[in-house]
């Protein structure tokens, strides 16, 4: 296979890991939702694609010690790594509190404060990763696209859309608690088991896409500053 074709096999396979672990993130949230069996199978397959996708990107993680280093490149790099710790943290966590598929590691010691950490991880989690969609998505769309030109009319609409939805992002990540469970101010998990799970994962999508909005503009906010100083 030569190099180029190398190349596109990666973005392709880096491009499936991706959007898995994004329909993968809202499942998780809704643990009590889908069983507590489904949840910590779906968080040891989210554990496997993101050892994938550091693999994938492992040049990346190469050329953080080298070069230069503007405001747009030290707040993603900070951004990957607390994400990094997180993300490695998070199953960790989880499996120490296991009821179902690592009950045979029997670490009840810890299983109090580890439930905690499992919770308020879990919330900066889905918060920061949706944050750092946002800031690879150009990336993303360009693959997708392949040269063609989107059409004025259909960017307007597309941002339209978009404010729209993290319009009601905001009522979403306020109405479900995320603020207080991150910031420890609710240490349980309320679920309304009369609701359908289509409606909790659709605030839940609702709450990535403003902050991966966020992480959008942020980035493209710091990619002008650098332009201009540059000029």
């Amino acid at each position: 296979m030569t190099d180029t074709g190398r190349q596109r096999t990666n973005r392709n396979v880096n491009g499936i890991i991706d959007l898995m672990m994004v329909l993968l993130l809202p499942l998780l949230m809704a643990y009590s939702l889908i069983g507590e069996t489904f949840h910590e199978a779906a968080g040891t397959a989210m554990l496997v694609l993101f050892i994938v996708h550091l693999i994938l990107h492992r040049r990346w993680w190469k050329a953080v010690p080298k070069g230069r280093y503007s405001a747009y490149r030290t707040f993603i790099t900070v951004m990957d790594l607390i994400l990094l710790i997180l993300m490695l943290a998070q199953p960790l966590s989880g499996i120490a509190i296991s009821h179902h598929l690592y009950v045979f590691l029997r670490l009840t010691g810890v299983a109090a404060a580890a439930r905690d950490v499992h919770l308020v991880l879990g919330y900066w989690s889905y918060v920061l990763m949706s944050v750092h969609l946002g800031l690879h998505v150009d990336a993303a769309v360009r693959a997708v696209r392949r040269g063609r030109e989107i059409r004025p009319a259909a960017k307007r609409t597309l941002r339209i859309v978009i404010l729209l939805i993290s319009a009601y992002g905001v009522y979403a990540f306020v109405h479900r608690g995320l603020p207080g469970y991150m910031f420890m101010r609710t240490m349980f998990a309320y679920f309304d088991f009369g609701e359908p799970l289509a409606y909790f994962i659709a605030d839940y999508l609702a709450v990535m896409v403003l902050f991966a909005a966020a992480g959008y503009y942020t980035g493209k906010l710091l990619k002008t500053k650098k332009e201009n100083r540059t000029k």
